[in-house]
């Protein structure tokens, strides 16, 4: 019985310091920065200043696989692979939206640490007149935003921090009619993340388990 009450507080210990450790916690920062899709990739990246909020100052970047894509080199080539490959049109909303899955986040916090994690990236070109065809001066400016899933690489003051997250946005592009890109170069945007201890709740649940188990 004695051993059975010190495993049992034992197992107590740990679901404490669990509960010490383990509090959610929002990060909301502002971030600026350039990339380009067409002008450059092996991989694309974007990247860039977290100038103001609970990350500033800071750094962070976006890198995306183009594998497969057309070469750098060709302007016209590689933006027609990627406008077949991953822009739909939305008749509803008279725009066309973007998506670029899988990519690779990470953002540093100078002193405090790093992050990473993986986010889906969506791009909207607005269709100004409705008609569902891409003009020159309908890729200029527009919204972007990216679902997040921060993961368990965090570091310092951010280790073993996971959970999801948004950031919604603005991309400004310089068009040059003489070689169009129709792709963004400087971004804009509000980053907000939710985020709680790695598997809190199946370490807890199993410490709970291992309690019950010794009592029947």
């Amino acid at each position: 019985m004695t051993k059975r009450i010190v495993i049992v507080l034992s197992v107590l210990a740990v679901l404490l310091l669990i509960g010490v450790a383990c509090a959610q916690v929002t990060y909301e920062f502002h971030c600026t920065g350039q990339g380009n899709m067409v002008k450059e990739g092996d991989p694309v990246v974007y990247s860039g200043l977290i100038d103001s909020g609970d990350l500033a100052s800071g750094e962070w970047t976006i890198t995306i696989d183009d594998s497969g894509w057309q070469p750098v080199g060709n302007d016209s080539l590689r933006w027609d692979y990627i406008w077949r490959s991953h822009y739909v049109y939305e008749e509803w909303a008279c725009h066309w939206i973007g998506t670029f899955d899988g990519s690779d986040l990470f953002l540093s916090h100078a002193g405090h640490g790093t992050m990473s994690g993986t986010c889906c990236m969506f791009f909207i070109i607005l269709d100004w007149n409705c008609n569902g065809m891409l003009d020159p001066y309908e890729c200029m400016d527009g919204p972007l935003g990216a679902e997040i899933l921060i993961d368990d690489q965090g570091t310092e003051a951010y280790a073993g921090l996971c959970g999801p997250g948004i950031f919604e946005g603005l991309y400004f592009h310089d068009f040059d009619p003489g070689s169009p890109t129709y792709m963004l170069d400087s971004v804009d945007f509000e980053m907000r993340l939710e985020l709680d201890c790695c598997g809190a709740s199946t370490i807890q649940q199993s410490a709970w388990g291992n309690i019950k188990s010794l009592f029947r």
